[in-house]
């Protein structure tokens, strides 16, 4: 139970939930597996975190207690797979080599095709590839498809981003005939994935979709683009149905404009509203930055761009802080990605739309750097920082989704503490990260005071619960250092004393 929690709170980052499990279980018991069991999930915490030599040291002893013990259904099962990724990760290729063979070889005798099995075969492929063995990397995850076919949970997505690896492993050796055979089954296994909605189907998801958009606080240019263009896509397929000629549309967008102003949310919404206009299958949203897209060895980010678009077909894929894959110098493999991408949104066209979001000026250079992209993105949505009255309106709509309200003392600071913040926001300001900060402080503040006191109202929010910058946080310290007096003594106490 406990191991299942832990992966739970690692897959959805939940760090700080992990380490607490680790040490729960570093408590409970003494016996040998279950020290090795601590020891493999403090590895995994160190991969995350980025602190490669100890993931890899902590998974080793990990991977060597547990073969100690004869548990070698642990290590078939994901252990050595744990240890060839954190070694690849590294830089240690015959490292992950060593681990990721013998993880082969026992997941084919104690576990058989099922998904553990895949990925360890994923990843010596990766391996293969790296040190120029295309030829075996394409054997492998030939073996990958196989097991990934025959393993339950049948899943499509998986399925055919393995197989798009191995058409490119078959590229990269040279075999094109096979690689485009490859491509073309994974092409219609893809295409099977998302079902065809019916037209009640796509009419109710693009009346919900566009609700749910003018609903949103603030955002009023973003409302009318997206407005002109949903009125666009519809008549050019009115046309299309009548047998006119209709120029192409591009799906593609660019959303400027600081953290915290809803670009995440809208490009779900777009994806919804694409699929209620019947221009994409599914509309889903799949999220991606640059560690998401650029590997850190030469043959590598293609295989990661085509993997996340894989994952993406038929919807949305979500390119968040989108100028960091052309910031690297030209030692870089970020131009490798855009153009990798380019390349995947040129042959899915009709099956895929691409959001690129990030600040304004770091933006605008990513589309100068590449002559491709202008012309692909034509359409830029531009996201303002929100109002203090919008932010107020924000944190009502918080409260009142969690059944608080405010008092009419609380109703007036919270006016005013949203005019504080915008007046005090720098170039990092969070908008509605910010005012979600805000909430949870005035929660806790509501708790504590009903805690000491029954009488209190366990719905209403006071002034006092309301406090910005929360204490303890980098805002409050400088704005704690903007009205302090110099100390004594100092040059400046001194010249503000007038000697």
């Amino acid at each position: 139970m406990l191991t299942d929690a832990f992966d739970r709170a690692l897959a959805s980052e939940r760090i700080a939930e992990a380490e607490s499990i680790v040490d729960r279980l570093s408590r409970a018991s003494d016996e040998p597996i279950a020290s090795a069991l601590v020891l493999r999930m403090r590895g995994q915490l160190a991969s995350v975190n980025g602190d490669l030599p100890a993931a890899t040291d902590a998974l080793a002893q990990a991977v060597a207690d547990a073969r100690a013990a004869g548990r070698l259904d642990l290590l078939a099962g994901g252990w050595l797979a744990d240890l060839g990724a954190a070694r690849l990760r590294a830089g240690d290729l015959a490292g992950a080599r060593v681990a990721l063979d013998e993880g082969v070889a026992l997941a084919d005798r104690v576990r058989g095709g099922d998904w553990a099995t895949v990925r360890v075969m994923r990843l010596l492929a990766q391996v293969m590839g790296s040190q120029g063995e295309h030829g075996a990397a394409a054997d492998m995850l030939a073996r990958a498809v196989s097991a990934a076919t025959g393993s339950r949970p049948l899943d499509p997505d998986v399925t055919a981003a393995v197989q798009r690896e191995w058409a490119h492993a078959l590229q990269a050796a040279g075999r094109a005939g096979e690689a485009r055979a490859v491509g073309a089954r994974g092409a219609a296994t893809a295409g099977a994935v998302h079902p065809e909605p019916t037209p009640e189907e796509r009419k109710r998801e693009l009346d919900e979709a566009m609700a749910e958009l003018k609903g949103l606080v603030g955002l009023t240019d973003v409302k009318a683009q997206v407005d002109r263009l949903v009125d666009l896509l519809a008549v050019q397929a009115r046309r299309k149905s009548a047998g006119k000629r209709v120029p192409e549309m591009s799906l593609h967008l660019v959303f400027i404009g600081p953290p915290g102003t809803g670009k995440t949310t809208v490009a779900r919404l777009i994806g919804r509203i694409y699929r209620g206009l019947g221009v994409l299958r599914s509309g889903h949203l799949i999220e991606t930055d640059r560690a998401g897209l650029v590997a850190g060895y030469i043959g590598q980010t293609a295989l990661k761009v085509d993997a996340i678009v894989g994952e993406a077909l038929d919807g949305v894929l979500f390119v968040d802080e989108a100028y960091a894959l052309e910031s690297g110098g030209e030692q870089d493999f970020g131009a490798e990605a855009i153009a990798a991408l380019l390349k995947r949104m040129e042959d899915d066209r009709e099956r895929l739309a691409v959001v690129l979001a990030g600040y304004d000026q770091p933006m605008q250079r990513m589309l100068d750097s590449n002559p491709g992209l202008r012309s692909r993105f034509p359409t830029i949505l531009q996201f303002p920082p929100y109002t203090a009255d919008e932010l107020a309106e924000i944190f009502r709509r918080m409260i009142g989704s969690y059944d608080y309200t405010l008092s009419p003392d609380a109703e007036r600071h919270l006016v005013e503490v949203c005019r504080r913040m915008i007046v005090g926001s720098g170039p990092n300001f969070g908008n509605a990260r910010e005012v979600r900060n805000l909430f949870e402080d005035a929660v806790a503040a509501h708790a504590q005071r009903a805690a000491d006191d029954p009488a209190v109202d366990l719905s209403t929010l006071e002034p006092g619960d309301l406090v910005w910058p929360a204490p303890g946080s980098p805002e409050a310290a400088a704005t704690k250092a903007a009205h302090d007096p110099a100390p004594a003594g100092s040059a400046l106490g001194e010249a503000a004393a007038g000697t």
